[in-house]
């Protein structure tokens, strides 16, 4: 929270932050048709050169308003004792560090000073010296204002280099549009001028008015250091107790009784860092019998785990041969299987062939008693012809049913053996 609280108050006094938001107004205004001058366009919006002078002038106006109002502020505050009245006879150095803490905790002129001039006699423990340390402060104070205008030198300097920058911007234009066959027509020259002229009047005019700010400023703020140089020395001129020349005994008691405090404050600091350096020493140890344990611990593990994991390894390895050799053995008797099948198609097939071979010379059979029949239709008719026809065709009927009673005998007495030979392959 205190960081968002420093980072919101150094915002808030941001240059940059309000001299931006100054010339966007500035600008917002002239867009808007609010600022209708036409010297105002032209000279303050008629380039982007323009506007880059103008936003710079306002951040460095900003910056100055800023500091203004602040040395206004501590020009104020200066009027008021904030150490109190100097008591009679004077106060204690020792008294320094209450005086310290009862000062504002702000970065003003007047309590910064004040801090840094108790603060030397905190540290010594005397006020000897405390008027040159005092004349050392206004010295660094002095030198911190004058480094505190460092931005608004550098827009001094920055707003008449783009000033010049817009000058060689113009002239380039105007030459750019000279042309020896149009020299009827030099509105582009004469443009080109006006940019170069107007940018650089502009850059001038706002640096010199920054300049007179920056140096009143400067004068208000000087002004303010030669009363808080004044307030402080008024604040703590005399004010704390001095040992006298005649008093050298009182002095050196004095002087004695700071050697054996700080001898004492060194002794306990000593005899404290013995005793942390004891403490290390013993956490040292136990940590180290600690990492022992552990480093011992762990060897320990690791062997045991090394010859679970090497067991386990030779026990997959085993089971592996295992498996893979009976995987062989099926896939042998798989082989010797599909060969046994493969060996009783082959004759199946045999007998198939042998079945073909017997129906093929049925068929012929078949032929051959058409042939026969067609022989004896022959035969009928020319018995028909002779009128013995009756007795022929008797003869005739008996002999055909002999021989097809033979023939299908042949064929089944065939048919069966070759079913014999299949169920038996």
């Amino acid at each position: 929270m205190s960081h968002l609280n420093s980072l919101s108050a150094a915002l808030l006094r941001s240059p940059l932050l309000w001299g931006g938001a100054i010339a966007f107004a500035f600008f917002a205004l002239i867009h808007g048709g609010v600022i209708t001058d036409a010297n105002v366009i032209r000279y303050l919006a008629g380039h982007w050169v323009e506007y880059a002078e103008v936003t710079l002038f306002c951040i460095g106006l900003a910056a100055l308003a800023i500091r203004g109002a602040d040395i206004v502020g501590q020009m104020r505050r200066v009027g008021t004792s904030l150490l109190g009245p100097v008591p009679a006879g004077g106060e204690d150095p020792a008294a320094a560090v209450d005086l310290v803490a009862a000062l504002p905790a702000d970065e003003a002129h007047l309590p910064r000073r004040l801090r840094e001039a108790l603060d030397l006699v905190v540290r010594t423990g005397s006020a000897d010296g405390l008027e040159d340390h005092l004349k050392y402060l206004s010295d660094i104070d002095a030198a911190r204002a004058s480094q505190g205008y460092g931005l608004v030198r550098f827009i001094v300097w920055a707003i008449p280099i783009l000033g010049f920058l817009g000058t060689v911007i113009g002239i380039t234009v105007a030459i750019a549009c000279l042309s020896p066959t149009q020299l009827e027509n030099i509105s582009g020259v004469v443009a080109g001028l006006g940019t170069a002229f107007d940018t650089t009047a502009t850059a001038l005019g706002l640096s010199m008015v920054l300049m007179f700010l920056q140096f009143a400023v400067d004068r208000y703020e000087q002004g303010l250091l030669a009363r808080v140089d004044e307030a402080a020395w008024t604040a703590l001129a005399g004010r704390f107790q001095s040992v006298d020349e005649g008093d050298a005994t009182a002095l050196a008691v004095a002087r004695l009784g700071d050697v054996m405090a700080q001898g004492a404050g060194r002794l306990l600091e000593s005899q404290e860092d013995a005793w942390r350096a004891l403490e290390r020493t013993a956490s040292g140890g136990i940590q180290q019998l600690v990492a022992q344990g552990s480093e011992a611990f762990s060897r320990t593990l690791a062997t045991t785990l090394d010859r679970s994991l090497a067991t386990w390894a030779a026990s997959l390895a085993s089971a592996n041969d295992q498996a893979a050799a009976q995987r062989e053995d099926r896939w042998t008797k798989a082989a010797e299987s599909l060969a046994t099948a493969i060996h009783g198609l082959e004759r199946h097939q045999g007998a198939l062939g042998r079945q073909a071979e017997l129906l093929a010379g049925v068929v012929e059979a078949t032929r051959d008693i058409a042939t026969l029949e067609r022989t004896l239709e022959s035969n009928l008719s020319l018995l028909s012809a002779t009128g013995r026809f009756e007795e022929t065709l008797t003869t005739l009927a008996a002999a055909v049913h002999l021989l097809s009673a033979r023939t299908m005998a042949r064929g089944l007495d065939e048919l069966e053996s070759a079913r014999s030979s299949g169920k038996a392959a």
